[in-house]
């Protein structure tokens, strides 16, 4: 089994190569199976196959009152109406976005798991990811596993560190389009807003802000009470500037990273190139990975692609872009070898 990871910012178009990649015959297309972890997904020390399992299917209440609150993405597929976890439960993490990616029958899939996995030795965590991507490898007949996370640029570290064996595709968008696509969805609003309010507020640290929350409007108090609609989330006065900055600074870093891999396991691809030669660009990126580019497989991902937002940051009025376009400079910089 190979590994390889997609990582990129989010909003660069990693969720389509991920669906991409998962219409071919040899590849084991994980969409946000680390996004789906988050913080947990790193634990320090052996752990034994049942707090493995625990840290797999255990809620994750941000995830869960987005979903109760209205604010479902389109990374979330999980059948909420008619699954077993419903939009008012607690729904396991890897359930929300990764299993019903691999599944139709999603439930099925956990209860598969949740025989095998808590049965596992105690050992390191990366032994635990490794047996459970060659798990899944062989439950789906696939040889080549890829897992592709959003905002992944922000531990790479810690994926190279633990797998020293993997390969890395770095997904990246144009800086302002990319930013203007995090400013308009749910999930980065989201992270964006303690940053907002920590200024708001006048709190120098974001992650020190729910300990003044007196300091804040009625608004800003109810998204961190857990009470919030999508209306307050899309409402809010979040300049597209502070998304520009955030873009910057996780390029900046994902490209410090991934910058001592050999070159022989790194690919960089660009969205702008993707969309407008498919063919071309997803022929390299099978070769890349090792499998085989056919003909027909060509033309199945190339009818996913859509090019029809390239170029969106253009649109903006021209002070607001302008605010934007040196917001994201220094991440363009890092990327301008690429």
């Amino acid at each position: 089994m190979s590994l390889t990871f997609v990582v990129g910012t989010g909003r660069c178009g990693s969720t389509i190569l991920s669906k991409a990649l998962h219409t071919h015959p040899d590849i084991l297309s994980l969409s946000e199976f680390f996004a789906s972890l988050r913080n947990r997904a790193f634990p320090e020390g052996p752990i034994d196959g049942e707090r493995f399992w625990r840290m797999l299917s255990a809620p994750d209440p941000a995830i869960d009152a987005m979903v109760r609150n209205g604010l479902r993405t389109r990374e979330q597929v999980y059948p909420y109406d008619t699954g077993r976890f419903g939009r008012l439960a607690d729904v396991p993490a890897i359930c929300h976005m990764t299993l019903p990616e691999l599944t139709d029958d999603p439930d099925g899939l956990y209860d598969e798991l949740a025989a095998e996995l808590p049965n596992w030795p105690l050992r390191p965590v990366v032994e635990h990811y490794r047996d459970l991507f060659g798990w899944l490898a062989r439950r789906f007949g696939r040889q080549t596993v890829v897992e592709r996370s959003g905002t992944s640029l922000n531990y790479v570290h810690r994926l190279r560190a633990m797998f020293p064996e993997a390969r890395f595709v770095h997904i990246f968008r144009n800086g302002p389009d990319c930013a203007l696509s995090m400013s308009r969805h749910f999930g980065f609003r989201l992270m964006m807003l303690p940053r907002t309010a920590a200024r708001v507020a006048g709190v120098p640290v974001p992650g020190l802000i729910k300990n003044h929350l007196d300091r804040l409007p009625e608004d800003y108090q109810r998204f961190f009470r857990g009470d919030y609609s999508p209306e307050l989330i899309m409402n809010a006065d979040l300049p597209v500037r502070d998304f520009g900055e955030f873009w910057s600074s996780m390029i900046q870093h994902g490209v410090r990273e991934l910058s001592g891999l050999d070159p022989a396991d790194r690919l960089d691809l660009r969205y702008e190139r993707m969309v407008a030669e498919p063919t071309a660009q997803f022929a390299t990126l099978a070769a890349f990975l090792g499998v085989p580019a056919d003909q027909p497989w060509l033309d199945r991902v190339g009818k996913l692609m859509d090019g029809s937002l390239t170029g969106s940051a253009q649109r903006l009025d021209p002070p607001v872009r302008e605010e934007l376009l040196l917001a994201c400079a220094p991440g363009e910089e890092a990327l301008a070898p690429a």
